[in-house]
């Protein structure tokens, strides 16, 4: 093999961000499976869009976003969330990451400080830090961000804004109580700060009784919700939308490369918007609820009957996530080199730390492989903790 076909080969294996190594059954992945992604359901939208006449997804898009996408959302949204959403303060961007490195842009600079659950999403937090932000972290409990902390905290600093995971927390799975909702919100409007809800875990509710999202409060005027179709179709789409006050979307919408560009996504959201508007997306957020509501089972089944009761955690009633809790003084880490000889891995505790905390802490995902593998994934865990 010469260098340009070595080469070739190389750039053919780049297609996905896979961080699976071969071999060990990852449970450490926080993303959908492959095999469950809807094809057929996206071979389907772009067939109906090829028989339009429609060009405007294919020019340069409005800087809010497809007008046809925001309306066909906003009804899906409000027939989920059980409140009226508004489709004219919608913002669409490129998936959830991008709103999250965008809001900081508008809404920060650096030295400012935020407000970041202990433990929180990893990759925000290193939005954060690349930013240049100063990051607090608020503990979170059984019941979500605690308000007594935050309030505390609120004596020391002034934050620009305050990131939540409210709905099935990335990454522990607890939900933010509605009574902490309304605090939250009382102090956003009391010391000025923004309340950022990453909402991306929102409708994968498996049980039916989280609050309404903390898009119900836009009218504070401190809200913004992000949510993300990356969790609910496919993270390949590269698109998500920002709810907030419609002052808070137009200094979204004047960011420079909005102008320039015009709004993000227009081609994808006219086929996510056939998807929306045929009942697709209903369907197939269906049959996910279904199938990780399956999964769960499996994995707190297995958990229970291969770990011992020092080992403390919750069965989560959406999301993607358990979050294992070993005994204090137990340092999560250094069991990830025998648990990969064993093929199993799992996420440590600290790589969700603002600072160097939840050591004893692991995270494991349910949404990227089947209850076969997670079946036969746990007890190999198990053994792995075992050997130290």
């Amino acid at each position: 093999m010469n260098a340009s076909d070595r080469v070739r080969e190389r750039l053919a294996a780049q297609t996905t961000q896979a961080w699976s190594v071969p071999g060990v059954i990852d449970l450490g992945i926080g993303q959908p499976q492959d095999a469950i992604l809807p094809l057929e359901i996206l071979r389907k939208a772009a067939a109906e869009y090829s028989l339009t006449s429609e060009r405007h997804p294919l020019q340069y898009g409005n800087e809010l976003g497809d007008g046809f996408l925001r309306l066909a959302l906003a009804e899906f949204l409000g027939e989920h969330y059980g409140i009226p959403v508004d489709p004219e303060p919608i913002f669409i961007t490129n998936g959830n990451s991008q709103a999250i490195d965008l809001v900081c842009s508008v809404f920060a600079k650096p030295g400012d400080v935020v407000f970041v659950e202990e433990p929180s999403y990893f990759l925000a937090i290193d939005i954060f830090r690349h930013h240049g932000l100063q990051i607090v972290g608020i503990p979170v409990d059984e019941h979500g961000l605690s308000i007594d902390a935050l309030e505390t905290a609120l004596a020391r600093h002034t934050p620009a804004f305050v990131y939540t995971i409210p709905a099935f927390h990335n990454p522990t799975g607890v939900t933010l109580a509605q009574e902490r909702r309304l605090r939250l919100v009382e102090l956003a409007q009391r010391f000025g700060f923004l309340v950022v809800a990453d909402e991306v875990y929102q409708l994968l509710d498996y049980a039916g009784d989280a609050p309404a999202p903390m898009a119900a409060y836009l009218g504070s005027g401190t809200v913004l919700s992000l949510g993300t179709f990356s969790k609910i179709l496919a993270p390949g789409l590269r698109l998500g939308w920002i709810q907030a006050d419609m002052s808070l979307i137009r200094r979204l919408a004047a960011m420079p490369y909005v102008i320039s560009g015009g709004g993000l996504n227009p081609f994808t959201s006219s086929i996510v918007r056939s998807v929306i508007e045929r009942g697709w997306l209903l369907d197939y957020l269906r049959s996910l609820r279904s199938l990780f509501r399956e999964r769960i089972d499996v994995m707190d089944a297995a958990l229970r009957r291969h770990f011992p009761q020092g080992v403390n955690f919750h069965k989560p009633n959406g999301g993607y996530f358990f979050w294992l809790r070993l005994a204090d003084g137990i340092d999560a880490s250094r069991f990830i080199e025998p648990a990969q000889k064993l093929g199993v891995g799992f996420r440590a505790g600290p790589k969700f730390s603002v600072g160097a905390g939840q050591a004893n802490c692991i995270r494991l995902s349910f949404a990227y492989y089947d209850a076969a593998a997670i079946e036969a994934a746990i007890p190999l865990l198990a053994r792995a903790i075992a050997l130290e």
